[in-house]
Formats: C-alpha cells, structure tokens, sequence
C-alpha cells in the first residue's frame, strides 16, 4: 500500500510538470507540438508502442486512442487511480456485544 501510494504521487507530481511543461510549449512563439502518451513510451521503453493496421481490433483501437492523448492526462490518470485505491483507511471493528 504504501508503495503504491508513493508511485501515485510521484505520477500525479509528474502529471503536474508534464501539464505545465505543455502549455510553457503551447504559449511559444513556435508551432505547438505537444507530448503524446506514444512519444512518452517511446522515451520510457526505448521502442515504438506495435500497431496492427490489418484487422483492427477493438483493443487495438482503444490502444490507439489512448497513445494520441496527452501524456500528462495518462499519467495523471493513472496516479490519482493508484492515489484512490492505495489510500489509507483506518479498520472498522464491530463491537462484539452490545450492552
């Protein structure tokens, strides 16, 4: 849990550098060109994400449209879902007799 925790922040602090990093790039005097998810995995993992253009399949086409966001939308989302699901939360005891 708590590494879980950690990597969400460390996501969603990451997110926030990568939005901003973003709009310092759309803000330029130059043409806009932002980082997508795709450019992202290829900085990560050191090659292309594969893409089937025969035969489409729907996770194909999910892949695909997921690639083309931003990369700070992915990783944001991916943080704060990690944030959610690894968040402390204090047990509940039931008493065991009523008085």
């Amino acid at each position: 849990m708590l590494f879980g925790r950690v990597t969400g922040w460390l996501l969603a602090g990451l997110a926030v550098i990568m939005a901003s990093a973003d709009a310092v790039m759309a803000l330029g005097p130059e043409d806009y060109v932002g980082l997508v998810t795709a450019d992202f995995v290829l900085l990560l993992a050191g090659h292309a994400p594969g893409t089937a253009e025969a035969g489409r399949s729907l996770f194909d086409s999910l892949q695909a449209m997921v690639l083309d966001l931003p990369a700070w939308v992915v990783v944001g989302g991916l943080g704060v879902t990690l944030l959610v699901s690894c968040r402390h939360r204090p047990r509940w005891r039931r008493p065991m007799f009523r008085h």
